[in-house]
């Protein structure tokens, strides 16, 4: 990575993306209500205002979304196909957006990606079933074709109900004097780095870390 400076994407700053995304997720229940029930949550960056900007990259909101056991496919089969349900979704992005008005669709390896890049943002939408599993991309059979598994997904729910949990000035400080940090720390490390972490990771890493230090004072 070059040495340009990585800066936060302020509440006001990311706002319009995140109305957008809004307006973006009642139209998505509106075409899928046939086939899926599902509700969608706000994650990662974008929940705890803690995106970051690297200089000739967007910046990105992260989504969740949960697939009910009401959906239509669910009740007829007990089960969602994961590669069926991913294309399902991945091609109602593409034939909205792609190559319009400057947006790019990208089947990315668990989630579906919505480039902005008129305005320099992207939305991740992963998709999770009601067994709380993700669906990850999994091409082992040589074919070239995109096929996709359901796999377990990371149990984030306690770092996440610690820092709810915390005072204001102590999010502040979890938030500028450890998150923030370790995530810069993390986005300079090569992508090939075995010990480069995720966003989320870092997220959860350092609000454990803060906690088991508070509790050991």
């Amino acid at each position: 990575m070059s040495n340009q400076v990585i800066k936060r994407v302020t509440k006001r700053e990311s706002s319009p993306a995140r109305v957008y995304g809004h307006n973006l997720i009642a139209e998505l229940h509106r075409a899928m209500k046939g086939k899926y029930k599902f509700y969608v949550r706000l994650v990662g960056s974008a929940q705890w205002n803690t995106i970051l900007h690297e200089p000739g990259k967007p910046w990105d909101v992260d989504y969740q979304i949960h697939l009910t056991k009401n959906s239509k496919v669910y009740k007829e089969g007990k089960s969602f196909d994961p590669t069926e349900t991913k294309d399902d979704f991945y091609n109602f992005f593409g034939d909205r957006f792609n190559g319009k008005n400057g947006f790019e669709t990208q089947n990315s390896t668990t989630a579906v990606t919505l480039i902005n890049h008129n305005n320099g943002y992207s939305f991740d939408f992963v998709i999770i079933d009601p067994a709380n599993q993700i669906i990850r991309r999994n091409n082992n059979d040589g074919s070239g074709e995109n096929m996709f598994t359901w796999n377990e997904l990371e149990n984030c729910s306690e770092a996440y109900s610690l820092f709810k949990h915390l005072p204001a000035d102590e999010k502040r400080i979890v938030i500028e004097e450890y998150v923030l940090p370790r995530k810069i720390k993390e986005k300079k490390k090569d992508e090939s780095d075995p010990t480069k972490r995720s966003s989320s990771e870092a997220f959860v890493e350092e609000v454990n870390n803060y906690v088991a230090r508070k509790q050991h004072r």
